[in-house]
């Protein structure tokens, strides 16, 4: 058990990391227009995707040891985006990003699948959304079933966190 831990904290220590390098690589290119909704804005505001903005996916990580294909993870992820209305795809293939999804695939049990993810507007460092979802597997339901559940209830989320503008997640901000 302690093992376990240890391992997951290991990867937690991975996973800021490659936020961090990847917070670096975002940005909106220069002289396109971004679909983030704000007007000189700061972090204490809300602040919204319009629709049609730009949601780059970072391929998840996978912190509960399932075997599974990231790539085609993260691709799945995109689409569920996609179906929410917003214009999405593994980071790296759209020329710019106006947010970007970050996701780890957190636990695995026998019935169900969680995954966290936070949502970071390109122009920031914070997150302005932490949630977790979940997909429940069964007798009739995979758990890669369960995963795409999962991920059409972290896409369902982000399209409903922007009817009501998004907050920075207040864990993030240290005093």
């Amino acid at each position: 058990m302690q093992v376990i831990l240890i391992c997951r904290i290991c990867l937690t220590a991975l996973a800021t990391t490659a936020i961090g390098a990847a917070q670096v690589a975002i940005g909106v290119a220069p002289g396109s227009s971004s679909h983030v909704a704000s007007t000189g804005h700061s972090l204490s505001q809300s602040r919204s995707l319009k629709p049609g903005a730009t949601v780059c996916v970072n391929l998840p990580l996978n912190l509960a040891g399932m075997e599974m294909e990231m790539t085609k993870a993260g691709a799945e992820l995109a689409d569920r985006i996609r179906a929410a209305g917003f214009v999405s795809g593994v980071q790296g293939t759209l020329g710019s990003c106006d947010a970007v999804v970050f996701t780890e695939i957190a636990e695995r049990t026998r019935n169900t699948v969680e995954i966290d993810f936070r949502i970071v507007l390109a122009d920031e460092q914070v997150p302005r959304l932490c949630s977790s979802a979940r997909g429940k597997s069964g007798k009739l339901v995979s758990w890669h079933a369960a995963v795409l559940q999962a991920f059409a209830d972290e896409a369902r989320q982000i399209r409903n966190a922007q009817q009501k503008g998004m907050a920075v997640y207040a864990g993030a901000l240290a005093e």
